[in-house]
């Protein structure tokens, strides 16, 4: 199912339609991400957090300028599992308050991690929020977490990552990347992994759309 009540999950499987997303960004390894998708005229969707806007203004602008679209991804990135319903709807209204600030206004929400209860789902409805999962985690940050957490050695885990996502990927799809990963820093593999998958996918006859475009059918 891709829809239930204002939860997404992928889009049309008649199409060969399939959209990337990005989470908690900006960070220097969004321009790097943006390179490759003007190199491949592939439009995406970016899910910022309220609390990394400022100062990276410019690369938002640039987001926008090269045809992407940008969502809400909370202020503070805190797990709104178990939340009071008077702090999720702060913490929402907080990132959308910095986007609206640079001229930006979206429907579009995802939750930090993908946690959530009743108490989000209740307020994501009252702010008229279309909340974005994914039928493909990348699982991005599972080895930069596994360095930062435990202290090891851990080799990346690109090789696996593409090809979970070429062998996974299906007409609708949406996917779920990191151009930062917040509270463990900089996400070097992002790169590596979108000059593989990108091109790819292209020869497999997808097309690269924003969430709008892949849910809105």
């Amino acid at each position: 199912m891709r829809k239930i009540f204002n939860l997404y999950f992928h889009g049309n499987r008649n199409t060969k339609q399939i959209a990337l997303t990005f989470d908690d960004g900006p960070s220097l390894e969004t321009e790097g991400v943006l390179d490759i998708l003007k190199k491949h005229n592939a439009q995406t969707t970016f899910f910022i957090l309220g609390k990394r806007i400022k100062g990276k203004e410019k690369i938002i602008k640039r987001i926008l300028k090269e045809g992407h679209e940008i969502g809400n991804h909370s202020f503070s990135h805190k797990s709104l599992w178990f939340k009071k319903r008077n702090f999720i709807e702060e913490d929402i209204k907080k990132c959308d308050e910095e986007l609206k600030r640079i001229g930006i206004k979206t429907e579009l929400f995802r939750f930090p991690s993908f946690r959530f209860g009743i108490n989000s789902w209740i307020i994501c409805n009252k702010l008229k929020k279309k909340v974005i999962f994914c039928d493909i985690s990348s699982n991005d940050w599972l080895s930069p977490w596994i360095k930062k957490r435990f202290n090891l050695r851990c080799e990346p885990r690109t090789k696996k990552i593409i090809k979970k996502i070429l062998n996974k990927t299906n007409n609708g799809s949406i996917l779920n990347f990191h151009d930062y990963l917040e509270g463990i820093g900089s996400n070097k593999e992002i790169i590596p992994i979108l000059k593989k998958i990108i091109p790819s996918l292209y020869k497999k006859g997808f097309k690269f759309v924003t969430i709008s475009e892949i849910i809105n059918f």
